[in-house]
């Protein structure tokens, strides 16, 4: 028996073959993209259009869709997609290969959308499953194509002669788009996703949890702004005609509208809340499986020092409108970029000690530089003495030294590389520098930007923490266009990169146990320093 899904809504895929259709009252052109888990196809060969009607596990015949799930490329998804030559309301159809109807789903486009993304196919653990989507594009198949890492000439896609020709961009401006608003469209997720991939890194695992929550959160966000929307049209059109404006008829079309709109908002917080169970029963339980780097500080994976990560918690994300669920912010270890937390010196004591070891705990074998000339990090400079790769710089005289120093030996393991020389890798390499930029010369701030753009093959992660503000020093905006920023003392505001929703970002910070910061101070790992 075929189920009705709204956008967001997932289920189980109970069928090994798909077969993907759509109606509408204009021709439409059936197309398809196998991509990674950030909606991008590996090469132009992912995407299945008329122009090119296969690709290994997806083929188009006709105006059907063929999806055998288990013929994609590893760790791949197929999103299904459809493009006409005006915007029209089109309705979609999943089934098996006996044409038996799996889903169907409505989608009825209210910004001059004429691409829509449909469906999504995608793996979780061992079984695949299915999602409504609802995105929409108003430059129409070409601007679709693009937006998934397709560079195509709008003739070779635009067979219905849809407005590709003309750019246009997604309905929210974001990548991938925004759930299109309409009938049915916009009610969020049927249940969050089962528990991650087992085996999966545990920085993607965490990843792939913060992307459930944010489609979720958006799908229940579009709910929201469809059904005031509707409730505006209706009580808009209750008074439209001035004979009928007023008495009991009037009075009942006014109350079934507002009926009409609780009942969305209301199923939108029941679903959005099922979700948020889901997903805080799940990160509870990988909670103490992940490393110490990565885990919460109540975690008992912090009992077991030394074991290495791929990424570091650096604070978690959260929708205050939408309710308490809180998710894990992560970035890879060691930093790929240098990573400027914003705020008062005074005030970031907690939060770059806890940044700082959770980075040692993540490479273990770092070597730490601490530069803190304004003296603003005692309490890190007492934490990670063992630690310290030579005396911490307190001084501003010293300061310029320590980078040019530092630099230098970037520069010959750069020069160690091009020579494909065999004396190993270099230790992985944590700096980190207080109240910046405030306090520190020209000179200084010349070595910390040639150490951060150095070439060198090795695991630096920069740490910088102050208020940068306005400054007009070249040197310093150049700094801060390499660094990554966040908020360091206070609540700040992030955007997901796949719905482009809006998230609160809490920082994380150092926890008074002095216990437990010594496991992974002295613990596994502990290497004399010179």
């Amino acid at each position: 028996m075929s189920e009705h899904f709204t956008a967001g809504r997932n289920a189980p895929l109970t069928t090994r073959t798909v077969r993907f259709t759509a109606t509408a009252g204009v021709p439409l052109d059936v197309c398809a993209f196998v991509v990674d888990d950030r909606w991008h196809v590996s090469s132009p060969a992912d995407a299945v259009f008329y122009n090119q009607p296969a690709t290994p596990g997806v083929r188009l015949e006709g105006d059907t869709l063929l999806v055998d799930p288990a013929a994609v490329r590893p760790g791949a998804r197929v999103l299904c997609a459809v493009g006409a030559g005006r915007s029209v309301p089109v309705t979609t159809t999943l089934a098996d290969a006996a044409g038996g109807v799996v889903a169907t789903f409505h989608v009825e486009p209210t910004d001059g959308e004429t691409a829509l993304l449909c469906w999504e196919i995608y793996r979780r653990g061992d079984a695949w499953k299915i999602r409504a989507l609802g995105q929409g594009y108003t430059g129409g198949l070409e601007r679709m194509f693009t937006a998934h890492g397709v560079e195509v000439d709008g003739a070779e896609v635009d067979r219905a002669e849809v407005d590709g020709a003309e750019g246009g961009t997604p309905v929210d401006g974001a990548e991938g788009g925004t759930p299109v608003d309409g009938a049915e469209v916009g009610t969020p997720t049927d249940g969050a996703e089962a528990p991650a991939e087992p085996g999966l890194p545990p920085l993607e695992l965490l990843w792939r949890i913060f992307e459930d929550a944010a489609r979720s959160a958006a799908a229940c966000t579009s709910t929201y702004e469809f059904a005031q929307q509707r409730l505006d049209d209706e009580l808009s059109a209750a008074v439209a005609d001035p004979a009928d404006r007023t008495g009991p008829a009037a009075e009942r079309r006014r109350e079934r509208a507002e009926e009409r709109y609780r009942e969305l908002v209301d199923a939108a917080d029941e679903r959005y809340r099922d979700d948020s169970a889901v997903l805080t029963a799940e990160l509870l339980t990988v909670d103490a499986t992940l490393p110490p780097a990565l885990a919460s500080w109540s975690s008992p994976s912090w009992s077991r020092p030394g074991t290495p990560s791929d990424g570091v918690r650096v604070g978690e994300v959260w929708a205050p409108d939408l309710g308490a669920l809180r998710i894990p912010l992560c970035l890879p270890a060691p930093l790929i970029r240098p990573l400027w937390l914003e705020g008062d010196p005074a005030e970031l004591g907690p939060v770059v000690s806890a940044l700082t070891v959770r980075l040692l705990a993540a490479c273990p074998g770092t070597l730490l530089h601490l530069i803190d000339p304004a003296r603003s990090l005692p309490g890190l400079t007492s934490l990670t003495a063992p630690l310290l790769a030579g005396p911490p710089v307190l001084d501003s005289e010293h300061v310029a030294a320590r980078l040019r120093g530092l630099a230098e030996a970037a520069d010959l393991d750069a020069l160690a590389q091009q020579i494909e020389s065999e004396s190993g890798s270099p230790a992985p390499l944590l700096v980190v520098l207080g109240s910046m930029p405030h306090g520190y010369g020209q000179e200084d701030l010349i070595q910390l930007l040639r150490l951060v753009k150095s070439p060198a093959n090795r695991s630096i992660s920069v740490i910088l923490a102050g208020e940068a503000g306005a400054d007009d020093d070249p040197i310093v905006r150049l700094l801060r266009e390499e660094a990554e920023c966040l908020p360091g003392d206070a609540e700040g505001h992030l955007i997901d990169p796949w719905t482009g929703g809006q998230w609160t970002f809490t920082p994380d910070r150092l926890p008074t146990d002095t216990e437990l910061l010594r496991n992974v101070v002295e613990g596994p790992g502990r290497q004399d320093r010179v």
